[in-house]
């Protein structure tokens, strides 16, 4: 989805990882506590269910197999 260019200006796929390590990177000296990628999962998914995304299009836009999703509702 997201690609960057390296100091050879060559192009890189960015990973889920390099990018949640590259957040805390920019976040810690701010004194945002560290995340993990389940942060933004969990934040997905409470931001569409708040704005009134049925769950059911909200679980395949997930690829969830199961209602465990629905743990995630928070207001």
């Amino acid at each position: 989805l997201f690609t960057y260019r390296d100091d050879l200006g060559d192009l890189h796929c960015l990973t889920w990882e390099e990018c949640v390590n590259r957040c805390n990177e920019i976040w810690r000296p701010r004194g945002v506590p560290k995340i993990s990628g389940h942060c933004f999962r969990i934040g997905g998914t409470t931001h569409y269910l708040c704005r009134g995304v049925p769950p059911d299009i909200v679980k395949a836009l997930g690829c969830w197999k199961s209602d465990a999703f629905l743990v995630y509702w928070r207001d």
